[in-house]
């Protein structure tokens, strides 16, 4: 188990600002993730009642409890509104963790997941014994492959069948970023 520091330094982000989900938010996830066009690629079914959200929330709260996971709310500065989540589920005997997140349709091509997802990842490297962080994406998802591409993560394959939803197995690209992979970016930005 990993000590979870939830609160993340954004001083970087000039649009969003992430803090932990609470039960609070579950009117907007299930606003958010009950869209279809939102859930097209995720691994589960959009969801049908602000009592699933409650649920899913419950769930990211216990999980945070038993440092198995973190999600944290993305809120534009301009609106304070929730616009999305981001967060890692660990796996600390490899040092590892697994990083997901989601987006209202109407705050997409913005660049704002862009800002989210550096400042969780460098709280990652800064905070947690994590050496590896991974992503996994459809094979049609071509907005995240770019992204994920953006923030230095590598492309290590394809993963066929890797996982059964939505009545059908999914092949899904694997991508990384290694710790020395947040060391070479850092060292190579301009001062």
């Amino acid at each position: 188990m990993l000590p979870l520091f939830t609160e993340v330094d954004v001083s970087n982000a000039a649009r969003i600002q992430l803090r932990p989900i609470d039960m609070s938010d579950a009117q907007r996830i299930f606003e958010i993730w009950s869209d279809r066009e939102v859930m097209r690629f995720y691994d589960l079914a959009p969801l049908n009642s602000i009592d699933d959200a409650r649920l899913l929330v419950s769930a990211m709260l216990k999980e945070l409890a038993e440092g198995l996971s973190v999600r944290w709310a993305i809120v534009s500065k301009c609106s304070m509104r929730f616009i999305g989540s981001c967060g890692f589920r660990f796996d600390s005997r490899f040092y590892s963790a697994s990083i997901s997140f989601e987006l209202e349709r109407h705050s997409w091509r913005q660049g704002l997941m862009r800002e989210a997802l550096n400042a969780a990842i460098a709280h990652a490297y800064d905070h947690w014994q994590i050496n590896r962080i991974q992503a996994i994406t459809n094979l049609d998802n071509y907005a995240s492959i770019g992204l994920l591409k953006s923030l230095g993560f590598v492309e290590e394959g394809v993963m066929r069948q890797w996982g059964y939803w939505k009545d059908a197995f999914h092949d899904v690209h694997l991508f990384s970023r290694i710790r020395a992979d947040q060391r070479a970016m850092q060292t190579s930005l301009p001062a």
